[in-house]
């Protein structure tokens, strides 16, 4: 955390049981108003300014109970090296809540700042379980939740809706392209030895 944070909450970093929410990337509006937001530009609510993409970030070790990462990841340069941030400054068992653009989105493509078209099977990459011809990363999260939303079109949000609720994979892999979706929802847990 920065000094001036530390010098102000540092009753909140003392107290293991006390709730930081981080919301990283949180740019003009917090997910949660109490949260501390992080972002590179000194916006009215970001309380702790730093380059996401520089490492480590300015912020103390297993601090964090919930953090919000939304529509953010998309435009970081190295993904893992996020992620690996994340965990570190994540309390074991910490929530992480991912919200960032469906690869098949138009979303995605239209900010020339996405650097990253993801799936909402890019975070197995985070779960320590290696991928049948390569080691993913050394720092593990557990996939509580995943899913997709879609746009209002009846039709098409409707039919890729459904066949995305029936297999998830099978959509991706199939139908993303005809009934595109709008957003990845993914809920992770971060695992640490306590």
């Amino acid at each position: 955390m920065t000094r001036n944070y530390i010098a102000n909450h540092a009753h909140r970093l003392t107290n293991k049981h006390t709730i930081m929410i981080l919301d990283i990337g949180c740019g003009k509006n917090k997910i949660e108003p109490h949260a501390v937001g992080v972002d590179r530009h000194p916006e009215a609510c970001v309380d702790i300014v730093c380059d996401l993409d520089s490492f480590p970030w300015p912020i103390l070790d297993n601090v964090a109970t919930k953090i919000y990462l939304s529509h953010i990841v998309e435009h970081l340069n190295d993904l893992t090296a996020a992620m690996a941030e994340v965990h570190r400054i994540a309390r074991p068992g910490a929530t992480v809540i991912v919200t960032t653009p469906h690869f098949s989105s138009h979303n995605s493509y239209v900010d020339p700042a996405h650097r990253l078209h993801l799936s909402c099977f890019s975070f197995d990459y985070f779960t320590g379980n290696d991928f049948e011809r390569f080691s993913v990363a050394p720092y593990r999260f557990r996939i509580v939740e995943r899913g997709l939303t879609f746009g209002k079109n009846f039709v098409l949000g409707g039919l890729g809706r459904f066949l995305a609720r029936r297999n998830l994979l099978w959509y991706e892999c199939h139908a993303a392209w005809t009934f595109p979706a709008q957003d990845i929802h993914c809920t992770l847990e971060a695992v640490k030895d306590e």
